[in-house]
């Protein structure tokens, strides 16, 4: 009995560690993208941000514009001139709202967490 414990324990074991090692190769795999979903959400909520204290719309035609210059300078032709700039400014909008969304789930959060809050 003695040695059918020892040896279930043995499986058992085993199989964590094997199981341990696969999360931390995944891990491993996966640290780049999870590193630029970072990145790309902390530039996101430091967008909204920086609209939030300069004014939505002065900042939105101020990022429109800069992205149809770097655009323009690409070598695109300049007939399309009003048809980019309206685009830049809808995506510049709409990463603006979108990071205001993600700071409001963000605190929501926080506040489920600390304070027990929406549970």
């Amino acid at each position: 009995m003695n040695f059918l414990f020892r040896f279930v324990l043995f499986l058992v074991r085993s199989f964590l560690l094997i199981l341990v090692k696969l999360l931390f190769v995944l891990f491993w795999l996966l640290r780049p993208f999870v590193l630029a979903a970072v990145r790309s959400l902390g530039v996101l909520l430091s967008m909204s941000l920086a609209a939030l204290v300069h004014g939505p719309g002065q900042f939105t035609e101020r990022i429109a514009g800069e992205w149809t210059r770097t655009i323009l300078n690409l070598g695109v032709s300049s007939e399309h001139l009003d048809r980019i700039y309206k685009l830049c400014r809808f995506l510049a909008g709409s990463m603006i709202v979108l990071g205001w969304a993600v700071a409001v789930l963000i605190s929501l959060a926080i506040l489920r967490i600390v304070f027990g809050i929406f549970t």
